[in-house]
């Protein structure tokens, strides 16, 4: 590995670990987790759903996603329904409360986020636009090499 590559690593660990923390921090303003949260987005964006194409989807085992269902499915976000493609499958899929819940949340998170970046400069704000591809392409990478599925 070239010392540019491990340069950047060093310096963007700490920044990314702080703003986990502080989007775990946010999200307890929320009545949904950030799990939840992800689990509803992925049903908005991907539609009826396996719980293994769930699980694929969100990086975790079947029994997480299981049990995250679970949960959301008691608050009346999601239900599970017979896989038309295989009887013995079962698929989950958004309620429309849960469609309107998590478009609810996103749009305030996304509010909340919005008003931590209008304190960046705007030179800032555009440097952060162009490194979405490149984080992006980071994330994807992540997905590529992870070995707890």
């Amino acid at each position: 590995m070239d010392t540019v590559t491990s340069g950047l690593a060093t310096e963007f660990r700490p920044l990314l670990l702080r703003l986990d923390l502080l989007a775990r921090r946010q999200s307890t303003r929320y009545a949904l987790s950030r799990a939840q949260t992800s689990i509803l987005h992925t049903l908005a964006c991907h539609g009826r759903l396996r719980m293994s194409d769930l699980a694929r989807l969100e990086n975790v085992r079947i029994p997480t996603t299981s049990n995250s269902v679970t949960v959301v499915e008691s608050m009346g976000y999601v239900r599970r329904v017979p896989d038309e493609s295989d009887g013995r499958g079962v698929c989950v899929e958004l309620t429309d409360f849960g469609r309107a819940r998590i478009d609810q949340v996103l749009r305030a998170r996304d509010r909340d986020f919005a008003e931590q970046l209008s304190r960046l400069s705007r030179e800032q704000r555009e440097t952060l636009s162009a490194a979405v591809p490149a984080l992006t392409a980071l994330l994807d990478a992540f997905d590529r090499t992870d070995t707890t599925r």
